[in-house]
C-alpha cells in the first residue's frame, strides 16, 4: 500500500473518531438535559397538547391535539396537587373554571400525571365595548381581566398617570381632572381608551343615599358642564342598554347617587299636558336642567324659567323656592332619559293618562312584598298629598330602595329604604312594568 493511501484512511480514521466524539458529547448533553427536565419539571410531560388557548363567552376554550386520554384543567397560582378537588374535565375543547383576580397558570392532566402547564403564555378577556370612559375621582374600570399569565407579558402605556392609573388586574382608577389614553398591546393588537376624569359627577356610595351632600345651588354649572353631565347620563344609559328597565333604572340611579347635589323638591306649576306649563318643579326634556342654555327647550313658563337650584315662585306653595322636581316630574324624567314617552303626566289616579297607567297596577301585600315579582324598575304609589309616585333602583335581600321626589323630612330627589316586611305599609301599590320596558337590558338589583 503506498504512502499516499495510508496517509488518506488515517484522514478518514481522525474524521471518523471527531464525528463519533460530537454524537457522543451530543448524546450526553441531551441526556443530561432530560435529566434536569425530569429533576426540575418532572410533572410537564407534554406540552404539545395544546395548540392554543382563548377566552369567549365567559369559558376558556382550548384547542388541543389528538389525545386518547381523558384530560383535565385547572387554573391555579401554584403547582396542584393530583388530586386537587378543584380539576375539571375537558369536554367539547371547555375548561370550565373561574379565574380569579391574581396570577393564574393554567395546568392541564391526565389521570395520573400532569402535562402542560401554561407559564409562558398570557391570556387577557379585554373589555372593547368602549373607547371612551368617564369616571369620577377614586372612580373604577375594568379594562381587562388576566385570565391566564400575568401583567408582565403586556405592554401596558398610560400618557397621563397622574390623571388615572391601572394597576396589574386591568383596573383603571380616576385620579384628578384631566384627559389620559390607557392602551394595552396584547396579542400582537393594541387596544386603546380615553379616560375623562372629572368633579361633576362622584363615585355612587355603597351604603346607600349620601344625605349630607348640599342641595343644588344655582347657576352652580356653565353650558359646558351640563353637556359634558348630560353625555355621561347618555354613557350610563347606553352601558344598562336603552330602552330597557336597566336604562330606566340607571337613570334614576345617576342623578340620585352620581351628581353630587341633591335636587329640590319644588311644588310644581303645571306641566306640558295640562297648561303647558314647563320646567317648574318638572323638566320633560332629556338632560339635566342645569344653565340657561337649556331655556331653548322651555314650550312655557309661568314664573319662569329658572334651572334646578334657582329661585322661583311655585303658585300651590305661595313662595318662593328653588326650582326641582315634583315626585312624577321626577319619574316621568328617568322614563324619558331611558327612552321611554310617557308624556308629562301625574301620579296617578286622575282621569287623564297618568304613570300608573302603564304597567300592571296591584294591591301591594308583604306577601308580595317578600316574593320575587316585584324588580328594579317597577313603581311604587301612596295616596300621600293626592298621589305620590316613586321608582324602585335597589332591591337586596331585607330592604328595597326607592328613588323619590319628597316634601317633607328628607326634601328633595333622595333614596330611601324600606323593609320588605314594612313597604306596604307607605306604598299601597305597586306597578310592575315587565310588559312596559320588554327587556332587562343590564339590569342589577344593586349599584
Amino acid at each position: 500500500m503506498n504512502k499516499k493511501k495510508i496517509r488518506l484512511r488515517k484522514k478518514y480514521r481522525r474524521l471518523l473518531k471527531k464525528i463519533i466524539r460530537f454524537i457522543s458529547l451530543f448524546i450526553v448533553i441531551l441526556l443530561i438535559y432530560m435529566f434536569i427536565k425530569l429533576l426540575f419539571f418532572h410533572n410537564v410531560k407534554d406540552e404539545r397538547i395544546v395548540k392554543s388557548f382563548n377566552y369567549e363567552n365567559n369559558k376558556i376554550i382550548i384547542n388541543t391535539r389528538k389525545h386518547d386520554k381523558p384530560i383535565y384543567c385547572i387554573l391555579s397560582k401554584s403547582e396542584p396537587s393530583i388530586d386537587d378537588e378543584n380539576w375539571s374535565l375537558i369536554e367539547n375543547n371547555e375548561c370550565n373554571q373561574e379565574y380569579k383576580l391574581g396570577n393564574n397558570n393554567l395546568y392541564i392532566k391526565t389521570e395520573d400525571k400532569i402535562i402542560y402547564k401554561s407559564d409562558k403564555k398570557v391570556l387577557v378577556d379585554i373589555n372593547t365595548k368602549k373607547d371612551q370612559i368617564y369616571l369620577a375621582k377614586n372612580g373604577k374600570y375594568n379594562f381587562y381581566n388576566i385570565i391566564i399569565g400575568n401583567s408582565d407579558k403586556l405592554k401596558i402605556s398610560n400618557t397621563n398617570s397622574e390623571v388615572a392609573s391601572i394597576d396589574e388586574n386591568g383596573v383603571i382608577t380616576g385620579l384628578k381632572n384631566g384627559n389620559t389614553i390607557i392602551s394595552v398591546k396584547y396579542n400582537k393588537n393594541t387596544y386603546k381608551i380615553n379616560v375623562l376624569v372629572t368633579d361633576l359627577i362622584t363615585v355612587m356610595p355603597k351604603s346607600g343615599y349620601d344625605y349630607d351632600k348640599g342641595y343644588l345651588e344655582c347657576n352652580k354649572h356653565s353650558k359646558s358642564d351640563n353637556d359634558l353631565i348630560d353625555t355621561i347620563l347618555k354613557d350610563r344609559i347606553n352601558d344598562a342598554t336603552y330602552q330597557t328597565r336597566a336604562a330606566a333604572v340607571e337613570a334614576a340611579r345617576f342623578l340620585t347617587l352620581e351628581f353630587p347635589y341633591r335636587i329640590n323638591y319644588f311644588y310644581e306649576n303645571g306641566r306640558q299636558t295640562t297648561n303647558n306649563v314647563d320646567g317648574e318643579g318638572r323638566y320633560y326634556h332629556v338632560g339635566f336642567y342645569l344653565d340657561s342654555s337649556r331655556y331653548e327647550n322651555i314650550t312655557g313658563s309661568s314664573t319662569g324659567p329658572k334651572p334646578w337650584g334657582c329661585s322661583m315662585y311655585s303658585n300651590p306653595a305661595k313662595r318662593k323656592m328653588d326650582n326641582g322636581l315634583d315626585c312624577s316630574g321626577f319619574v316621568s324624567w328617568v322614563l324619558l332619559n331611558a327612552g321611554f314617552d310617557v308624556k308629562d303626566v301625574g301620579a296617578g289616579f286622575s282621569d287623564n293618562s297618568d304613570l300608573t297607567d302603564f304597567g300592571e297596577l296591584k294591591n301591594l301585600t308583604t306577601t308580595l312584598a317578600k316574593s320575587d315579582t316585584i324588580k328594579v324598575g317597577d313603581l311604587l304609589h301612596s295616596y300621600a298629598a293626592g298621589g305620590h309616585i316613586g321608582i324602585i333602583i335597589g332591591i337586596d335581600s331585607d330592604y328595597y330602595y326607592v328613588a323619590q321626589a319628597l316634601w317633607y323630612d328628607e326634601i328633595g330627589v333622595v333614596i330611601t329604604k324600606y323593609k320588605k316586611s314594612e313597604l306596604s305599609s307607605s306604598f299601597p301599590h305597586v306597578v310592575l312594568m315587565d310588559k312596559y320596558y320588554k327587556k332587562d337590558g343590564n339590569l342589577t338589583n344593586m349599584w
